[in-house]
């Protein structure tokens, strides 16, 4: 990630923001990694 933007989102976040915001992105990373192995359409199984 460039300076630029983790200074941008550094006036906005403190360090527990910034982690929690990090963990997001890296889970819905894990997420749609899975998803795009296993082929499982969206919603599926949602009622």
């Amino acid at each position: 990630m460039p300076d630029e933007i983790w200074d941008e989102a550094a006036r906005h976040y403190d360090e527990q923001g910034l982690a929690a915001v990090i963990l997001m992105i890296a889970t819905t990373s894990l997420f749609n990694r899975l998803n795009a192995t296993i082929k499982e359409p969206a919603g599926a199984g949602w009622g």
